[in-house]
């Protein structure tokens, strides 16, 4: 009997330091749950507060180097955009400016065809002659324009006026070739043509110029032929006309295709970034009862093994 007792005795001791270990276990599982409890929540209301999922880069590194990405990407389309802007107000100057120079050049063959009238006097001319050099001064004008502190027929001298008083290009620095604008990744857009297409390629300066001297030699047949020349220059500006309407068109067409660029980045950036305030408060909810189910238990836990130990 008595061996009996002591190896009972003995089974008893045994068991009780894996009872302690076990409780030792549970308890320390229960704090670690409470804290991963404190820490999600307070990053979920850490969430709702600011509206966003992730506050430090390290926080979500792989995330965090998607939404710096797409930062580059709306950057680098904020300047295409600035850049299709600019184009287009540079070709709406030359779109305006090219119908002025066509009305004008209606004008002057209208005089061509007056003046050339066997009825119209040597002095009537003259009066004409007067009307054909204040268009050629206007025309003169029109291609000195100037757009944000550059001439937009400039070429690649911005900074120069394109014709001088007698409507020549400058010898050194002549109004030729365009500025390029970047609209896209690898794309390019010239905006407004240059006072050497618009002016002297096309023959407006050349037939304003023959039709003064025609008219001021009171030379019949001259006039005729200046008259001519002016509707080939008319129909050379409507080539330009046709050509600015496409560069217009295309750089609608980009600017739509990066206003739909910038819409799938901002989606794509958001869904990173912006936290679904609805779903955090109630993944909040859960998760601050699951804390108080973890703290309750945790505290049981805590005074048993206080009981425990004091026996």
């Amino acid at each position: 009997m008595k061996g009996s007792g002591t190896a009972r005795h003995a089974q008893l001791n045994s068991g009780t330091p894996t009872l302690r270990i076990t409780n030792q276990m549970i308890l320390s599982r229960s704090l670690d749950s409470v804290q991963r409890g404190q820490q999600e929540a307070a990053r979920l209301q850490r969430q709702i507060v600011t509206g966003r999922k992730f506050e430090r880069l390290s926080d979500a590194p792989l995330d965090a180097r998607s939404v710096l990405e797409h930062d580059a990407d709306l950057r680098a389309s904020e300047q295409y955009n600035r850049n299709i802007e600019a184009a287009q107000a540079r070709l709406a100057i030359a779109d305006s400016t090219t119908d002025a120079i066509t009305d004008l050049l209606s004008r002057a063959r209208e005089l061509s065809i007056q003046a050339g009238s066997d009825t119209v006097s040597a002095e009537q001319r003259l009066g004409a002659q007067a009307e054909i050099q204040a268009i050629r001064d206007s025309m003169i004008q029109l291609a000195n324009r100037e757009f944000n502190g550059a001439y937009v027929f400039g070429g690649t001298y911005a900074d120069l006026p394109p014709l001088d008083p007698a409507g020549a290009l400058d010898a050194t620095f002549p109004a030729r070739g365009a500025p390029r604008y970047e609209i896209g990744p690898g794309m390019t857009a010239l905006a407004a043509h240059d006072a050497g297409q618009m002016f002297i390629d096309s023959d407006v300066i050349a037939s304003l110029d023959a039709l003064d001297a025609a008219l001021g030699a009171n030379d019949v047949p001259g006039i005729e032929a200046a008259g001519t020349q002016l509707t080939g220059a008319i129909e050379n500006v409507q080539t330009l006309v046709a050509d600015v309407g496409a560069r217009q068109a295309s750089l609608d067409m980009a600017q739509e295709r990066q206003a739909i660029v910038d819409e799938t980045v901002s989606i794509r950036r958001s869904t990173l970034v912006d936290a679904p305030i609805e779903e955090a408060i109630t993944k909040l909810v859960a998760v601050q009862s699951a804390y108080q189910a973890s703290l309750l238990t945790t505290t049981r836990l805590l005074e048993t093994s206080l009981v425990n130990y004091l026996r």
